[in-house]
């Protein structure tokens, strides 16, 4: 594993993660708070000699499993990190009730003031095994003005495996910050999705962190939302 700083107090790490056939990739995202805890946002899949490296940054004091899909390696980072208090999407327990949860991702909060999160709600995926809603949380660390996402959007550009970009493009998702079709054609509750997106645009952010993709370093905020009037089919403004 190689962590990358992004900003101060920020720092992000990839790993390879095949969906649907596709290389798409995983990043972490890891947030250093005023009292020098970590916040583990989807973890990838950590090895114990991943741990010097952590720990350097701070202490891992929460694990986030941010929706009902980026769960997999979580398991991982509890074995490193048994003390840190799990959080999970409001349905995770139930889907992986192997995972001993602390606390749900269900209301608006924010840890130590400096990063905020909120319940992206309505969204949802159509997938070959039918409608899936994604009960993603979006986290917004205000002192770099940076917005940390997962499934919501995706930015797929040049730097994509050929196969990734190919099929971006035929979903809608290529060179721009947005869903994709299959989110587009699977969420039924446009009205409770807008009104998170409402939500989100009322943080002041710069740069955008998505789970799968790269990373947007500026205009990120214009870029969501213009992605999300493509979704909605309306404009936010």
């Amino acid at each position: 594993m190689q962590l990358q700083s992004v900003a101060s107090d920020l720092w992000v790490a990839i790993q390879p993660l095949r969906f649907l056939g596709l290389e798409v990739g995983c990043r972490m995202t890891l947030v250093r708070l005023p009292s020098q805890g970590l916040v583990m946002i989807s973890p990838i899949e950590l090895q114990p000699a991943d741990r010097s490296s952590i720990d350097r940054l701070g202490k891992v004091r929460h694990i986030v499993a941010p929706n009902l899909f980026h769960h997999l390696f979580v398991d991982s980072a509890q074995r490193l990190y048994p003390d840190a208090k799990l959080w999970g999407a409001a349905d995770l327990a139930q889907k992986r009730p192997d995972l001993s949860l602390a606390a749900i991702l269900d209301q608006p909060g924010s840890f130590e003031s400096v990063l905020s999160h909120l319940p992206f709600r309505g969204f949802a995926a159509l997938l070959p095994r039918g409608i899936k809603l994604v009960q993603e949380t979006v986290f917004c660390h205000h002192p770099s003005r940076t917005l940390i996402l997962t499934d919501t959007a995706f930015h797929f550009d040049q730097t994509s495996a050929l196969s990734t970009r190919l099929a971006a493009k035929a979903i809608g998702s290529y060179n721009c910050l947005r869903p994709s079709r299959l989110e587009k054609w699977g969420t039924r509750d446009k009205a409770r999705v807008e009104a998170s997106v409402q939500q989100v645009l009322a943080w002041e952010f710069d740069r955008v962190i998505p789970a799968h993709g790269s990373i947007v370093d500026t205009d990120g905020k214009a870029q969501l939302q213009a992605g999300y009037e493509w979704f909605l089919n309306k404009s936010l403004a």
